[in-house]
């Protein structure tokens, strides 16, 4: 580029030489042109502020021509079953605006020779003909005829200066690019989830996953940790199942037009017991399903390692393809899938993937678990999500050139905006293939298995009475360290084995008759997991590494309840490491270490930005509103509540206190309040930033940085922690009844009817609803409310629900769903400094 603007100022300078230049700078200017884009639309989204022309572009006409056996129809309405208004009379025709996608496909507005709606991308068959995009209008008319293009024009750099934007829709345009009245990036990022969950649910890339060009999503029915796993390309990585017999299912959504020449399940004749024995294939449409073919495999196909589903090819589009495991070979419970391998015929997308959204999605059933959609128009959501999808396709354009190694650039302009929205990485379609990737590249070969030998009995002892042994070398924790230096090298046991190394070591229990097959090893992770977080809050911590957070012991927050973090005065910093590697041991594989940190904590090990209000509050809210208040109260106020009793001291999460400046105990006065608002607010949030550092030293030594630069924090604590488990028994199990309620109470049996409806997200955040915790055990006691057909109330300080009396199931989960995520703060009525 300076090349180019050093010839334009040269009198010699020559034209044709010039654009020789460019054309040869052509990709390179493109990519830092949709880079520079990226930036802009993120930094205008933190402000809040209208974004961009050129990422919002809808083009005001496109030109097409369309030849083929049937004429196309031209529908009054978009929709199956709506009155055919005209037939198409001519080759070219001219349509308008953004695409509309529903379940028949994706449809355009025509204008042009006749008014109404015609299917260009048909969901469940091809087109008879050829279809093809001549340009933007007329054919003497130009401009860009989609918004990558219109990206690529006004963003890249040029000698001259580009022309302006031109072809577009003024009304569609502005939509995209106003956010409607009250939104936030926090709301953006609560759109992108509901998204990710409701659009692209386990969606593939389209860079090294197998079946890629064909599939939508794949869905499974357990385990979806491993659907990545699966499609990794990578045969030493593998889907497996966690079920009953008989019951496991794959289920692949293929994109538009695609018609299955082959279908087969990629395996490996070593797994055993784990082998597909009797296959049901199915096909159709969501609610149509039916049977295709029943495959039943023996030793000759294992040896293939490659089972085909289909004896011969389809001849039309099926929406869904569904895979049941009916039996396992020698009557094994669970399977592994170790790939797919699809061949298929399909025609091209007419649309951009970033357009393939349906306004039908956001229905109010749907949003109902997302608090801050509530408020807005579905219409409103539709649009910002388009450009949410749109700013995940730029991402995935050019994610290789976004994600550096080198720590030089790791403050360039490009990388802080890319951090800025980490809660919307997971919209990215090519982020899992490059994970996977990253992780099999570092995966080392796993070493023979070591023998440890454990004391449980001593553990016990320990755990009853801490003080009996300071050092904690008693511990199950501590004995597996040692155990570990003694008998492995550091080189050879390092963590980054393949997932399907599922035992790394073997125990030997000390005074117990176990032979361990996995259960006695899965026993010290879970032993481990109670010395560092103990499930029942009136048990002791057996471990200094982490202590109880202030929201344990505050009545009137029920936001992280459960929660535990790093212990700010412990220096044990080799066990924080040690702790570390085991997060990361159970992040590649499928084990889990249950910790109860808090997003705070999460944020940080991953480097995601944490703020005073949003994210500490999940370690010490009542800190939190305090500080909030000191700053937004007037001189009476502070006068009265602070005066001659606040001085330059504040308590860490470990109960003590430390000096704020070198002359702690001088009095704040109500001018210096925001002193010392920064002052606690900068020191609290680093209190145990040398604990979190050695976690995350010994995390990285297992998952390389790269890879949790990728993630959201969720995302690590549901690979390291796994799914907390909130079952409608396990609930029944740990309830108890108050006035007069019991379990055949006609209210009491509504409630536990519904329940049966919610996902396990849903009950796991209606028990924080109720006690402020995510996970049992706890008790909870179930009380009547006073009036019937309310939102139910809780008071987490006893673990108490107020139940009121609903009309139907249907009623109670509406009410119940809606408390347990807008209800967070239901019973916090204190003053802060009460």
């Amino acid at each position: 580029i300076y090349f180019g603007h050093a010839l334009c100022q040269s009198q010699e300078s020559d034209l044709g030489c010039i654009e020789r230049v460019m054309a040869s700078l052509d990709p390179a200017r493109l990519r830092l042109g949709r880079i520079r884009c990226l930036v802009n639309t993120v930094e205008c989204m933190k402000r809040g502020e209208p974004l961009a022309e050129a990422i919002c572009f809808v083009p005001r006409a496109l030109l097409f021509e369309y030849e083929g056996e049937e004429s196309l129809s031209v529908m009054e309405e978009p929709k199956d079953g709506a009155k055919v208004s005209e037939k198409l009379s001519t080759k070219e025709f001219t349509c308008a605006g953004l695409p509309l996608f529903n379940a028949q496909g994706g449809w355009m507005r025509m204008t042009s020779p006749h008014k109404g709606w015609v299917l260009l991308q048909p969901q469940k068959k091809a087109l008879k003909g050829k279809l093809k995009l001549l340009g933007a209008g007329k054919k003497e008319e130009s401009g860009p005829t989609d918004w990558l293009k219109a990206v690529e024009q006004s963003s890249s750099l040029q000698i001259l200066q580009p022309p302006p934007l031109s072809n577009f829709d003024k009304e569609e345009m502005q939509r995209l690019q106003t956010p409607p009245p009250g939104w936030s990036l926090e709301a953006d990022e609560e759109l992108g989830q509901f998204i990710v969950q409701t659009v692209n649910s386990a969606d593939l890339t389209s860079a090294g996953v197998q079946g890629s060009e064909y599939f939508q999503r794949v869905e499974v029915s357990s385990e979806d940790d491993g659907i990545t796993q699966m499609l990794d390309s990578n045969l030493d990585n593998y889907w497996e199942s966690d079920g009953n017999q008989g019951q496991h299912w794959l289920r692949f959504h293929m994109k538009p037009g695609v018609v299955i020449e082959k279908f087969a399940l990629l395996i490996d004749s070593d797994d055993g017991s784990y082998l597909p024995r009797r296959v049901v294939v199915k096909a159709g449409s969501s609610g149509d399903m039916s049977i295709l073919h029943t495959r039943n495999f023996g030793m000759t196909d294992y040896e293939s390692k490659e089972l085909n589903l289909f004896p011969y090819p389809l001849e039309v589009f099926k929406e869904v393809i569904e895979v049941h495991v009916k039996s396992c070979y020698q009557g094994g419970i669970d399977t592994r899938i170790r790939g797919v391998a699809v061949t298929a015929r399909t025609s091209k997308s007419l649309f951009l993937d970033s357009e393939s959204l349906s306004e039908d999605i956001f229905s109010p059933e749907k949003i109902a678990r997302y608090p801050k959609l509530q408020p807005f128009q579905p219409k409103q959501l539709f649009f910002r999500g388009l450009v949410l999808k749109r700013l995940a396709y730029l991402l995935d354009e050019d994610l290789n050139y976004l994600l550096p190694r080198c720590s030089l650039l790791s403050n360039s302009t490009a990388i802080d905006a890319v951090s800025a929205i980490r809660q919307l990485w997971p919209l990215s379609q090519k982020r899992n293939a490059i994970i996977q990737q990253i992780l099999s590249d570092t995966t080392t070969s796993s070493p023979s298995r070591p023998v440890f030998y454990i004391n449980r009995m001593a553990a016990a002892q320990h755990k009853d009475d801490p003080s009996q042994d300071p050092e904690c070398k008693k511990t199950v924790f501590c004995q597996l360290l040692r155990e570990m230096k003694k008998h492995t090298k550091p080189s050879n046991y390092n963590f980054r084995w393949a997932g399907h190394w599922s035992q790394w070591w073997e125990c030997k229990f000390m005074q117990e008759g176990i032979i361990d097959q996995g259960g006695g090893f899965r026993d010290t992770i879970s032993d481990i997991s109670e010395e560092l977080c103990p499930g029942d809050p009136d048990s002791a911590v057996a471990l200094p590494l982490l202590v109880r957070s202030p929201n344990q012991s505050q009545d009137s927050s029920n936001v992280y309840r459960d929660a535990y973090v790093p212990n700010p005065g412990c220096k044990q910093f080799a066990r924080y490491v040690f702790m570390g590697q085991l997060m990361g041991a159970c992040f590649r594989s499928q084990e889990n270490l249950i910790l109860s940190l808090p997003q705070f904590i999460w944020k940080k090990l991953i480097g995601e930005p944490v703020t005073w209000p949003r994210d500490f509050i999940s370690v010490d809210s009542a800190e939190v509103k305090l500080i909030d208040s000191i700053e937004t109260m007037n001189q009476e106020k502070f006068n009265a509540s602070f005066a001659g009793a606040l001085n330059y001291t504040m308590v860490i999460s470990n109960g003590e206190e430390v000096p704020l400046v070198s002359d702690s105990e001088k009095l704040v006065t109500y001018e210096d309040r925001f002193e010392y608002c920064r002052l606690v607010k900068e020191k609290r949030m680093e209190e145990n930033k040398a604990q979190i550092d050695a976690i995350r030293q010994g995390l990285t030594q297992v998952v390389p940085s790269e890879v949790l630069n990728l993630l959201t924090w969720q995302e690590l604590e549901l690979k390291v922690c796994g799914n907390p488990d909130v079952s409608v028994e396990a609930l029944k199990k740990s309830s108890r009844y108050e006035s007069g309620l019991s379990e055949t109470s006609s209210e009491v049996k509504t409630m536990w009817e519904a329940l049966e409806k919610f996902s396990n997200d849903d009950r796991s955040r209606f028990l924080r609803f109720i006690t402020g915790r995510r996970r049992l055990p706890c008790t909870i006691y179930i009380d009547s409310a006073e009036q019937d057909s309310k939102l139910p109330t809780s008071a987490t300080c006893s673990n108490t629900l107020y139940l009121p009396r609903y009309s139907s199931v249907e009623e109670a989960v509406d009410r119940l769903r809606y408390a347990a995520y807008n209800c967070v703060a239901i019973d916090t009525d204190m003053t802060p400094w009460e």
